[in-house]
């Protein structure tokens, strides 16, 4: 297994970073977490010039970059709460790119001019009419163009990635959203007509799962590590009783197993990244336990976090409240991962 990350992804990492904290973005976002939740175009198409839909495409039209490395790239969007699907651009790429019928739909993607959002959990079906039946939750409920599902073909009794036009769904969602950063919609498949069905094998289907369950995963990772800096920074400027807060031994305890359960989570990602890359046979054992194991701990980080900021945590000076609520509805999502019973059929589709 290859566990180092090349000088070419560390640079990309660095230049994303660099775009995030020169636009403001983690305030920015934070702040504007009362609006619509609508994505930001001009953030979404910086992005897609930066390279982040091509990462994983095979050179020279890509960046030839592997899970491991999208994974590292994913940090950076849970850092600052990033509202746009972008892990769903980093696993739908490499589908378009490797069917025959999506050469249209890669360049839409990369080049920005659409945003899909991709949802991969839930229980839809195709009848041989192509008709779409079924009920979705769409994170990222106020972003993107199109939604992209994984849905079973009752004709073939396999699975297909069914694309769908977002404005013809009937969505329902809540007034106040758990998470206002990345809303969750509802969204009722009956009577939707498909823009396109894409046909896959077993083995492409659970991948794409798995490689979703490990960026959503990593995004919390991002987020871990944000609240844990900020954390840091005010225990340290804080003062109480004529002394900085983080000063105290109770404090340092508390800090010191966010630090270790961040770098834990981090290990898991990356090692069930390249894993799913590998088509190991553990790769979806591994998966499943980043599925359960990464969205507790962001939890716990988070609700550390809060406590540690004490009133400021609750308030909206501050966005550790916010990277809570994200970390609350990744659990939630990915707590109907269900990994592949076939751990060669990772293998098989790689």
């Amino acid at each position: 297994m290859r566990f180092v990350i090349d000088d070419d992804a560390r640079t990309l990492i660095e230049s994303i970073a660099d775009f995030f904290e020169r636009r403001g973005d983690a305030r920015s976002i934070a702040d504007a977490s009362t609006g619509s939740g609508a994505a930001d175009r001009q953030r979404w198409n910086a992005l897609c010039e930066l390279g982040v839909p091509v990462l994983r495409l095979p050179e020279p039209d890509g960046l030839g970059m592997g899970l491991l490395e999208a994974s590292a790239v994913a940090e950076r969007f849970g850092a600052v709460l990033l509202p746009e699907p972008a892990t769903a651009a980093l696993v739908l790429a490499p589908v378009w790119a490797a069917h025959p019928a999506g050469a249209k739909k890669l360049d839409d993607l990369c080049t920005g001019s659409l945003i899909t959002t991709l949802s991969v959990f839930d229980s839809a079906t195709v009848s041989p009419a192509g008709e779409v039946t079924g009920r979705i939750r769409i994170v990222d409920g106020g972003s993107g163009d199109t939604v992209a599902l994984l849905a079973r073909d009752e004709y073939t009794r396999g699975e297909v990635l069914v694309i769908l036009d977002r404005s013809e769904l009937d969505r329902s969602g809540n007034g106040l959203p758990l998470d206002p950063t990345r809303p969750v919609a509802g969204a009722d498949l009956a009577g939707a007509e498909p823009l396109d069905i894409l046909r896959l094998t077993p083995g492409q289907a659970n991948r794409i799962r798995h490689e979703v369950a490990v960026l959503s995963a990593a995004e919390l990772v991002g987020s871990m590590q944000q609240v844990l800096d900020e954390t840091v920074e005010f225990v340290t400027n804080r003062t109480q009783f004529g002394r900085p807060i983080g000063s105290f031994q109770a404090v340092k305890h508390q800090l010191a197993d966010v630090y270790a359960m961040t770098e834990q989570a981090r290990a898991l990602v990356r090692h069930a990244a390249i894993a799913v890359d590998d088509g190991a046979a553990d790769a979806a054992e591994l998966v499943g336990s980043v599925a359960r194991w990464v969205p507790r701990s962001a939890i716990a980080a988070c609700e550390t976090a809060v406590h540690l900021h004490g009133a400021m945590g609750f308030s909206w000076e501050v966005d550790v409240h916010l990277h809570l609520r994200r970390a609350l509805v990744a659990r939630s999502e990915l707590a109907r991962f269900e990994p592949a019973t076939n751990p060669g059929q990772l293998a098989q589709a790689g």
